[in-house]
């Protein structure tokens, strides 16, 4: 029974199929299938639906369920087989999903009529529901499934509505076939592989969701397409640690691990070796350490690194399946081209029809617990009933006491995608919810206090690949802060004060990799072209204020440059000239200005000398700060790096959210040589963080902590040992370490930090009086049980 590859839908494929569907004369007769009067549904525009479907229950008593007849098994290939030749190519495509229900395996079959116009695809009553272009098909199915479909069963006629399966993406697997295979005769495995496939679920209490499509073709054979789609949160990878634990140890219920006795194999396995390296090792300590680098391979004189890499991202996508999921639950069967051109994949393929068995079909397998119930933020599909066609025992549909039917669904729900940061907010929450974390909004009483709070009793945190030491993370939503610098770093300043890890989740990967380019260098600009190797800091939202309250400003619209030298000083300058400076950790409004000064009084605004000699009022801000510039403070940074406590992620296009990473040049693999990627990780880390300073020292253990910090928060492998460490630095850095009697006190002279990490600014948000306090108590208890009286955040 040899099965062949089909290529793949294209856009232009599918407008061409669609215009020869269009041609397609409907041959069968006009016969009348009304839906029951007392019906009242009106389903959603908005939800993926299946809409004229049919339920098909197994009874779940013991006594019922061993009633049931030997040829349950093929039933449904037999109602599918004889609609197709009764409706003579009026049926574009039959789709077939399988999932766990309140009582037991539920099975969902629908088509897709030729002649599909406006009118069934946007309905908004129950007359429109049922079109024209539905009809005949649907009249045929009743027909054949009161033939074939044994009478132990319940079958229904109504709308599946597939929202409960939640908003976010998780891993589709998808059977592939190579163009050199065929598929087996049947029977010659010898084991039911679907019935295998759904007791290891079973027998694992795994929520998943099965779906094959088949597109009538010619001769009597079919295009099939088979997905499933599993739901518990540590069965969903992500990123590219997940792509990474995929691609070295698959996925724990992937449909090739059954499925492979027919020569099938799937987008889990076989797809990587010519675009990535990847390694994947789990430390006693349980942690794991993933990574996946480019290897080129694919880079020829007619193919450019640049398409070769956006083909292995294609690759990765691929192998994810979250991309697919989406496609699953749109009943689409659309592929990338990319698996026939250059991996000899295909993920549509040709069956005949005594196959269809083997790929669906009733399961005789009774579920005895509802696996929905451990997923967190999901539930099963739901089935609004429109008709009853059979009903027996057990699985016969509960409307209550009073009304035969399902009471109108609420549709008053608003989308979460919605505008507005308050739906980004709601978006996280939902993402996480679905993906196992405990996380909740926190209520916004103060300015100092995160957008959410999740909680983790190990640091492990199920939605994205992060371990963390800490029991609360601090979760920004970054909606419209991207492009302010000071604003992600004040965020990251308070999580830091309050001992916490923060995760910043932005709207794209375009905004979160602005948010990882300030994290990863806190301050605007070096000033290395100087002997005093200064750094230019960013400028805050808030402006100086002096301790008599009042504001240093300039005439015009000018901005102030702030400049940092080391432990040294803080200057601030306006173009060029230098009006204020002292020690980086004063406060910066007792320095001695050279401007005016700015204050308000009695409503009245008001430009000072620094006597208190007015020389201008102005009635209105607005007047004001046309002809005035008030000077702003500086954001003096914890260190001179701020992802070893920070991580940028992003919501995708799928739905999900993934962690922001752009791997350096030398994270390289394990095979180009470790020593080589250790050497290059100190020769960034010092050329980034470490300068040559008179007078200046840096111990032998800060900088092996620091250096760590810097590597595990740019690498994807494990991070080295500080004896590594300090073999892999600079030689002029390494061949200058000195120490006291005994080496007790090994350093480097001549050395100091860019940003020095021990300057204790007071303009730091946790650094005031009324959260020093409680900085210990906020590491082991939830953000919203304490009471904190700051608004430095901004």
């Amino acid at each position: 029974m040899a099965a062949t590859p089909e290529s793949p839908q294209t856009e232009d494929n599918r407008a061409e199929d669609d215009q020869e569907d269009s041609a397609t004369p409907d041959t069968l007769p006009d016969e009348k299938f009304e839906p029951s009067t007392r019906a009242r549904f009106e389903p959603s525009k908005d939800k993926p639906q299946r809409r004229s479907a049919f339920r098909i229950r197994l009874p779940i008593i013991k006594d019922e369920f061993e009633t049931l007849p030997d040829y349950i098994r093929g039933c449904i290939t037999q109602v599918i087989e004889e609609v197709r030749k009764e409706t003579a190519g009026g049926i574009k495509q039959f789709e077939v999903l399988q999932f766990p229900g309140p009582v037991g395996l539920e099975l969902i079959l629908s088509i897709e009529p030729k002649r599909n116009d406006g009118r069934s695809i946007n309905q908004s009553t129950i007359d429109d529901f049922i079109d024209r272009t539905h009809l005949p098909g649907v009249n045929k199915i009743t027909k054949a499934i009161q033939k074939y479909v044994p009478e132990e069963c319940t079958v229904e006629r109504g709308t599946l509505d597939l929202s409960p399966l939640g908003n976010t993406p998780v891993n589709a697997s998808r059977l592939h076939l190579k163009n050199t295979h065929v598929v087996n005769p049947v029977g010659t495995s010898g084991v039911d592989v679907l019935a295998t496939t759904f007791e290891t679920l079973r027998e694992h209490s795994v929520a998943f969701l099965y779906q094959t499509i088949f597109t009538p073709a010619e001769h009597g054979q079919y295009t099939a397409t088979v997905r499933l789609a599993t739901y518990p949160p540590q069965f969903v990878f992500t990123g590219k640690e997940g792509f990474a634990e995929i691609a070295e140890r698959g996925h724990p219920f992937d449909l090739a691990t059954t499925f492979s006795k027919y020569n099938f194999t799937s987008n889990f396995r076989g797809l990587t070796d010519r675009y990535w390296e990847t390694e994947y090792t789990e430390k006693i300590n349980g942690k794991p350490v993933a990574s996946a680098s480019y290897t080129d391979e694919m880079v020829t004189a007619r193919k450019s690194k640049a398409r070769a890499r956006r083909e292995a991202n294609k690759v990765k996508d691929i192998v994810l399946g979250k991309s697919d999921y989406w496609h699953m639950l749109s009943a689409n069967a659309t592929w990338d081209s990319l698996l026939e051109d250059e991996l000899n994949r295909y993920a549509r393929f040709s069956i005949s029809g005594p196959f269809l068995p083997q790929l669906t079909g009733l399961v005789r397998s009774r579920w005895k617990t509802n696996p929905w119930a451990v997923v967190p933020g999901r539930d099963a599909p739901r089935f609004f009933t429109e008709e009853i066609l059979s009903t027996y025992g057990s699985t016969a549909p509960n409307y209550g006491e009073d009304d035969e039917f399902i009471p109108v669904p609420d549709e008053s729900v608003q989308n979460i995608g919605s505008p507005g940061h308050q739906g980004h907010v709601q978006s996280i929450i939902d993402i996480f919810t679905e993906g196992g974390d405990e996380i909740y909004e926190i209520t916004q009483n103060s300015k100092s206090l995160p957008d959410i709070e999740l909680h983790t009793e190990t640091g492990a945190i199920s939605t994205i690949p992060l371990t963390v030491d800490d029991s609360y993370v601090s979760v920004e939503a970054e909606y419209k802060n991207n492009t302010k610098a000071s604003t992600t770093l004040v965020n990251a300043d308070r999580a830091y004060a309050m001992g916490r890890h923060v995760i910043f989740v932005y709207t794209s990967r375009k905004n979160a990799k602005r948010g990882f380019t300030h994290l990863s260098q806190p301050y605007n600009d070096d000033l290395s072209d100087r002997d005093d190797c200064g750094v230019r800091l960013y400028n805050r939202t808030r402006p100086v204020r002096c301790p008599d309250d009042r504001i240093p400003v300039l005439k015009g619209s000018v901005t102030t440059t702030w400049e940092l030298f080391g432990r040294d000083r803080l200057v601030a300058r306006v173009n060029g000239e230098r009006i204020a400076g002292g020690a980086p950790g004063g406060d910066v409004g007792e320095f001695s200005w050279d401007t005016h000064f700015y204050q308000e009084v009695d409503g009245v605004h008001r430009v000072e000398e620094e006597d208190g000699t007015v020389i201008a009022e102005y009635n209105t801000p607005e007047t004001f700060t046309s002809e005035w510039t008030k000077i702003s403070l500086p954001h003096i940074p914890i260190c001179g790096n701020y992802l070893h406590f920070a991580t940028v992620a992003y919501r995708t296009e799928e739905g999900g959210i993934d962690v922001y990473f752009d791997p350096p040049s030398w994270d390289t693999p394990d095979s180009v040589g470790k020593m080589n990627r250790h050497r290059g990780c100190l020769e960034a880390f010092t050329d980034q963080l470490i300068c040559e300073r008179e007078d200046a020292r840096i111990s032998s253990g800060a900088l092996q902590t620091w250096a760590q910090h810097y590597y595990t928060a740019s690498s994807t492998h494990d991070t080295p040992p500080g004896s590594i460490i300090v073999q892999a630095l600079p030689d002029e850095i390494k061949d200058a370490k000195k120490g006291g009697t005994n080496n007790r006190n090994p350093h480097y002279p001549e050395y100091d930090w860019v940003i020095p990490p021990e300057i204790d600014t007071p303009h730091r948000p946790g650094v005031e009086e009324g959260l020093t306090d409680l900085t210990e108590t906020l590491t082991e208890t939830s953000v919203a049980d304490v009471e904190i009286d700051t608004d430095e955040a901004e």
